[in-house]
């Protein structure tokens, strides 16, 4: 008899645990939020409150001057945040709030050239 009982209850409890582990499996793998951020070198430019502000860094200690190029959602045309001052490193600028960043990119100025951009990061 006893061991029907612990046989019993030991398939109960097998079951309770994988119950549990699925539980918190699915609730573990929930994506987690995951802000915009776009790279040129070690620079950067990353969304913030719920993406919705733009933090541009200068990590580069270079005299460059580093723009954060983005448009909003509901949006068709670009804004530009300059760190000008191309002191880095950790030298960041940000944003107002507005609507949700909807994508960014990152580009560096460059004398008497080109400015340097890195490619476009996408809201997920």
């Amino acid at each position: 008899m006893k061991s029907r009982i612990l046989g019993r209850s030991g398939r109960l409890a097998v079951t309770v645990a994988g119950a549990t582990l699925a539980l918190g499996l699915s609730i573990g793998s929930a994506p987690a939020w995951a802000y915009i951020q776009a790279w040129q070198g070690d620079d950067t430019a990353k969304g913030y409150d719920s993406d919705r502000r733009l933090r541009v860094c200068d990590m580069e200690a270079d005299t460059n001057a580093v723009e954060g190029e983005y448009f909003r959602v509901y949006d068709n045309s670009s804004s530009h945040l300059w760190d000008k001052n191309g002191a880095g490193p950790d030298n960041c600028v940000g944003s107002g709030e507005g609507a949700v960043l909807n994508k960014v990119r990152v580009c560096e100025q460059q004398f008497a050239k080109p400015d340097a951009c890195g490619s476009w990061a996408y809201r997920i």
